[in-house]
């Protein structure tokens, strides 16, 4: 229940330019895991919070990770886009939120897939603006607004 709640005041939130979604991290810390649908929507936010972190490591030189943008850019090879890609669509094609979800879902791993390349050719500055308040930034809370979406409507 907890979860559920967390999950409806993410999604009655005004839209705004790259304020978090989530304030800290303890609101995510504190909700039950749960797997709903056969998605654990809270390891699906928390994975895709995570990127930032990865990225921001790549660009400042303290990643111990080899990324590909190839890879990266794909929206299919995390445990969100696995879900979409199988038993998510197979359940929720239908739903204009999930629609939402998939097509942001594409566009939040392409740029983060240009995040990448910009901090692989060393363009420091541009991935940095990109990761706090280009579209990689706005990507990334869309995701997570989506997944409140679609969590909120098949839990009706």
């Amino acid at each position: 229940m907890i979860f559920k709640n967390w999950f409806k005041r993410l999604l009655t939130r005004k839209k705004s330019k790259p304020t978090p979604l989530v304030s800290s991290t303890v609101d995510i810390i504190e909700i039950a895991q749960e797997e709903t649908v056969g998605l654990n929507f809270k390891s699906a936010i928390e994975a895709h919070q995570n990127w930032k972190k990865r990225l921001t490591s790549v660009v400042d030189g303290s990643s111990a990770e080899t990324l590909q943008v190839e890879i990266v850019s794909r929206d299919d090879q995390c445990l969100l886009g696995k879900w979409i890609y199988s038993a998510g669509g197979k359940q929720f094609s239908t739903l204009e939120q999930f629609s939402r979800l998939q097509k942001n879902h594409a566009h939040f791993h392409s740029c983060a897939g240009k995040v990448l390349h910009l901090a692989q050719t060393k363009n420091t500055n541009a991935a940095i603006a990109e990761l706090k308040e280009g579209d990689y930034a706005q990507a990334s809370q869309e995701v997570i607004r989506d997944l409140v979406a679609v969590y909120t409507h098949v839990t009706k």
